[in-house]
């Protein structure tokens, strides 16, 4: 990929360039590139603004059978290759609707949106199904995002619980079981020294960036905790940190709501707060 920015490339002035540069490829096929560029340059009035350098970085984003389409098509292709390519800070907020996500861009960012047509108002149904369209793949590299947060996180309980073994002389390796079973019930497998020799450990592992900081529960992992008993453990990492937190299932149970009638909880948001539970500040 080409090392212009993005802010250069994701700009009217480079989507107008590079459809510039599509209609003279058009009309002059075989002729590379840098040619086409001057070519524009020389025949076309008002391109003193035109970024030719970003659209032509961009060129290679965009798919190549769209010369039939029209302007506001054009430009909207332009967005979903710089987005896909790129994926700046921004596109996480596409989920929470159009007009609230617009407001949080630039100036430039926001003109590229509404000379696309896509803010328009009422939304056609063609734009509604663009703003779903973006949105649903959004959530899918948000998922994809979380599940390389959550690995990170097992990968520091996996090297924590290895080096609490060696320390406590247990000749036994830490299991990353939920690469190869994840519907074990828990993340980790790891040991402990009982009265009557070693014990297991499953380790259930959290992480969160969120302020305060807080994990989340499901039904599952309660009825598995309930299961297991004292061997069941929580690892909770706060990632933007590095800190530990750990939870038993004594630690948990005393958040766990009552359930009346018909009511039946599914996932419990639980505050990690400031309390005894072990802390890793290393």
């Amino acid at each position: 990929m080409s090392d212009v920015a993005f802010e250069r490339t994701f700009s009217m002035a480079t989507f107008e360039a590079l459809r510039l540069i599509r209609q003279e490829r058009a009309e002059n096929p075989g002729v590379a590139a840098p040619e086409i560029v001057e070519i524009v340059r020389e025949v076309r009035a008002n391109n003193a603004n035109h970024d030719f350098e970003a659209a032509l970085a961009l060129d290679a984003l965009v798919i190549d059978d769209v010369l039939t389409v029209d302007t506001i098509e054009f430009y909207r292709l332009c967005i979903e290759a710089c987005v896909f390519a790129h994926r700046p800070l921004w596109v996480k907020t596409i989920p929470y609707g159009r007009k609230s996500f617009v407001q949080k861009l630039g100036r430039d960012e926001a003109q590229c949106f509404e000379a696309s047509g896509l803010m328009d108002d009422p939304p056609t149904e063609t734009i509604i199904a663009w703003w779903d369209s973006i949105s649903g793949r959004t959530r899918s590299q948000s998922d994809l995002e979380k599940m390389r947060q959550a690995r990170a996180a097992e990968r520091l309980s996996l090297e924590y619980e290895q080096a609490r073994l060696d320390k406590l002389g247990i000749d036994r390796r830490a299991v990353w079981m939920s690469i190869d079973d994840n519907w074990a019930g828990y993340d980790i497998l790891s040991y402990d020294l009982g009265p009557a020799g070693i014990t297991s450990r499953m380790i259930e592992v959290k992480s969160t960036i969120a302020s305060p900081l807080r994990y989340f529960l499901s039904r599952n992992e309660w009825n598995v905790c309930k299961k297991v008993g004292a061997a069941y453990h929580i690892h909770i990492w706060d990632m933007t940190t590095g800190k530990l937190f750990i939870r038993t299932g004594a630690d948990i149970a005393e958040h766990i709501p009552e359930e009346r009638g018909a009511g039946k909880w599914a996932t419990l948001e639980i505050r990690v707060g400031a309390d005894s539970a072990i802390v890793n500040d290393a």
